[in-house]
């Protein structure tokens, strides 16, 4: 029943998700839409109440099936859910639904992306200018890779490390061993395509935009009697500084994808990779009556107190019964600098109040003398 509960109050505001709504190129499995968190801070009974009186909710409780929350434009519903015995306020969060586009704004909206997709293509040549003239290599195991930008891709073994130069790089080619060429662009087609890239397209996986360059015209393969040809992927990298192969594998016979990762491209947001999506927080807080809620806060005290021992009998190297002793002189001393400056005060308001009392005595004196003077004086002028 209580797995249930923690199912319905996942699907209470299953039309509304989390940061972004549900795409089919998002793995369900590592991005949940919501994740139910039990933060350990409690909260107290009449504040739940006042929550769950704000806007219609269910209830999920040991004795009663749950009615999913309707809830309209508020950001977050509250739900309350009982778990092994323990009732919990658990705040829903609510995210809308982007209004649905019409015909007229699908086709605009169609328009302006081929519009950016052909910019981007263009300019994400541009930023890989900077490899010209320069070759990025790859080992794996037996084969060694080279890539030399816009012009070709080898497969070569290298050479044995000399005396002396046991991490040689870049990695020299064994002249013994035959080496193969992947892919390659002629002159032809280099000056043909100048500016924009032979066999160069924009292509995207879900959210993530990538530049493709297509190269055929390596070296025939033995089994297929065709050239070899590759495709080389170039994706933004925001985690380092420098260009560098990924990874290279065959996925065909005598057909190969190279992964190149490479900061010049996250100079143009088109590549920039897409957002990290976190799944919204169904945070559980157990509800506690004020009695409940205040032995709580003890034992949290308690916990305190015993983790500020430990700490200290870590940092001045005492044993448990030496460091508390230590903590209670502390508190000790607290309390005598606390009730001495109480008796300060004491003294200070008893004196105040003397001086008070005697300023009283002093009118009463001079006051009575007054009156017994003007009873005379009234009596003379009779």
């Amino acid at each position: 029943m209580v797995r249930g509960a923690l199912v319905l109050l996942a699907a209470a505001s299953a039309a509304t998700t989390v940061n972004g709504l549900f795409s089919v190129n998002d793995d369900i499995l590592a991005f949940p839409q919501y994740e139910i968190q039990f933060p350990q801070e409690p909260i107290p009974a009449s504040e739940a109440s006042a929550l769950l009186a704000q806007a219609p909710t269910s209830s999920a409780s040991p004795d009663s099936t749950t009615t999913p929350n309707d809830a309209a434009t508020s950001s977050e519903s509250y739900e309350a859910l009982w778990l092994n015995n323990r009732q919990y306020l658990c705040s829903v969060p609510v995210v809308q639904a982007p209004p649905a586009l019409n015909a007229t704004e699908k086709e605009l909206s169609r328009a302006a992306e081929e519009k950016e997709l052909a910019r981007a293509t263009t300019r994400g040549w541009e930023l890989l200018s900077g490899l010209e003239g320069e070759c990025l290599y790859f080992v794996s195991g037996w084969w060694s890779y080279s890539y030399c930008h816009n012009r070709e891709v080898r497969q070569f073994h290298q050479k044995a490390p000399t005396a002396g130069n046991n991490a040689q790089w870049p990695p020299a080619e064994d002249p013994m061993t035959p080496s193969y060429v992947l892919g390659m662009v002629t002159p032809e087609q280099r000056e043909r395509e100048k500016g924009k890239g032979a066999g160069t397209e924009l292509q995207a996986t879900g959210e993530l935009r990538f530049l493709v360059q297509k190269l055929g015209g390596g070296t025939t393969c033995d089994l297929t009697r065709k050239e070899r040809k590759i495709e080389i992927q170039f994706h933004c990298s925001t985690k380092g500084t420098h260009d560098r192969i990924g990874w290279i594998k065959e996925i065909s016979i005598c057909c190969y994808l190279m992964v190149v990762y490479t900061p010049r491209l996250c100079d143009d947001v088109a590549f920039l990779p897409p957002r990290e999506d976190r799944a919204n927080a169904v945070q559980c807080r157990e509800i506690m009556d004020p009695e409940t809620l205040a032995e709580y806060y003890e034992q949290k005290a308690e916990i305190e107190r015993t983790e500020a021992l430990e700490l200290l009998q870590a940092a001045l190297g005492l044993t448990a019964g030496e460091a508390e002793e230590g903590q209670s002189k502390v508190e000790k001393k607290k309390g005598k600098k606390k009730k001495s400056a109480v008796a300060g005060e004491g003294k200070k308001k008893k004196k105040a109040t003397e001086e008070e009392e005697e300023e009283e005595e002093e009118e009463k004196v001079v006051l009575g003398k007054g009156g017994e003077g003007a009873e005379e004086h009234w009596h003379d002028e009779l």
